[in-house]
């Protein structure tokens, strides 16, 4: 699982990137509910708010490397993660990592997708 979410090395195929980003929206949504439903100026809002922080920091770090991961199994250069930050080109820049083929056989960064690599 550390391997997954949280190590640079090796590749992803395309469902594994999608069920790991579904993993993460769930996560998310779970203190983004609890700021939605709490009363504004309460004590359950500031906890709400610190859930929110204390979630997006491992979940931002952890979508970047997947990210990363996907680029390296479809071939594609990783600084391209890079464009997860501009907001207007965020949606389409995962949209190609999210579809984009893997490559057939091992490449330089492992032997087959899901793996760690070398």
């Amino acid at each position: 699982m550390r391997w997954l979410l949280f190590s640079v090395s090796g590749r992803l195929s395309r469902r594994t990137y999608a069920w790991a980003m579904l993993f993460w929206v769930f996560v998310l949504a779970i203190p983004v509910t609890a700021a939605v439903r709490a009363v504004p100026d309460s004590g359950a809002m500031t906890i709400a708010g610190f859930g929110i922080i204390f979630t997006f920091l491992p979940a931002a770090w952890s979508i970047a490397v997947m990210s990363i991961k996907r680029l390296h199994d479809a071939g594609l250069p990783a600084i391209l993660v890079a464009v997860l930050v501009i907001p207007a080109a965020s949606f389409f820049i995962l949209l190609v990592i999210m579809l984009w083929p893997s490559n057939k056989g091992p490449n330089r960064h492992g032997p087959v997708p899901d793996r760690p690599g070398y």
